[in-house]
């Protein structure tokens, strides 16, 4: 058993379910995201859970074929 909080969610694909969670690796930071899939797990680490929430919309997004939130979607700074 971890001794952190974690967010998890669950990802429904119809013939699959993908579980995600969401982890503070010390109270500050860094946010461990992991997805596991049933053909693969990713793990990703990111300095805000704000970011990691943004990696986790674009992932379900993603495997569930719809695009990307416009919030998740990069912009031209120029």
């Amino acid at each position: 058993m971890r001794d952190s909080l974690a967010m998890v969610s669950y990802i429904s694909l119809g013939h699959a379910d993908v579980r995600v969670e969401l982890v503070a690796v010390t109270p500050t930071g860094p946010y461990r995201l992991e997805v596991d899939h049933p053909e693969k797990t990713i793990v990703e680490y990111f300095d805000t859970p704000f970011a990691a929430l943004l990696r986790h919309a674009e992932i379900e997004a993603a495997l569930s074929g719809q695009s990307a939130p416009v919030s998740a979607t990069p912009t031209d700074a120029s």
